[in-house]
């Protein structure tokens, strides 16, 4: 299938257009917040029946553009590109690989610095900022984070209501279409993203040729909500 052989591909990225370049390496100080974030992850339990999960990857590039992105929303570059140790859980799908359900923590040294993070995603110019940052500065970073050979179009980057969510959280979708292999798939991405002290959570849903189910995200937020 067309869609699961991109999928990999678009999930490997999630953590980069999350503002969260790749996690810096685990000291012997964050071990422990880290074993108790994980805790916190979404497991293949709390999916509907029939979902399976796969091993995860990791992203290590910047987040595309990341300069000119800061510039346009108001904040330091050091907020969009700083590194902070994180745990992940599996990729989770749904029987047709058409959704797809991703989940992290990231514990940054202090309080202030995740809530900095979480404001800027919040922060009303966001939307915008990223769909000109995507489609200009930081486009040819983000095909080539993809994959060679993957040809990605337009890129549209709006906010969600917060009632789709679990309480407390802010959001971004992004929709965009991808053509591999003479096949064009639309894609919509998810984040859904809330701090609770040095610990930022970010719940990450995907669907081809669809939209994400409402009741769905709601009801997974929800419990990823109740365990940070």
């Amino acid at each position: 299938m067309v869609a699961k052989s991109i999928l990999a591909g678009l999930l490997a990225i999630l953590a980069i257009v999350l503002f969260e370049a790749a996690a810096s390496a685990t000291r012997a100080h964050d071990a422990p917040q880290l074993s108790e974030a994980k805790k916190s992850l979404l497991l293949l339990a709390d999916m509907p029946k029939g979902w399976a999960s796969s091993k995860s990857s990791n992203g290590n590039a910047p987040f595309p553009g990341a300069a000119q992105l800061a510039s346009c929303i108001g904040v330091p570059t050091s907020v969009i590109t700083y590194n902070a140790p994180s745990v992940s859980s599996p990729y989770f799908d749904s029987k047709d690989q058409l959704l797809s359900v991703s989940d992290s923590v990231q514990v940054y040294s202090s309080s202030k610095a995740a809530q900095a993070d979480f404001l800027s995603i919040a922060n009303a110019k966001t939307p915008s900022c990223m769909t000109s940052d995507l489609n200009g500065p930081g486009k040819a970073d983000f095909d080539a984070q993809i994959g060679g050979g993957t040809g990605v179009g337009n890129i549209t980057v709006t906010r969600t209501p917060d009632s789709d969510y679990a309480p407390h959280t802010t959001n971004f979708t992004m929709y965009f279409p991808i053509t591999t292999k003479g096949v064009t798939v639309n894609v919509e991405l998810v984040f859904v993203d809330y701090v609770k002290g040095r610990e930022e959570q970010t719940v990450a849903f995907s669907a081809f040729q669809s939209t994400f189910p409402t009741s769905l995200a709601r009801h997974l937020t929800t419990a990823a909500d109740g365990r940070i």
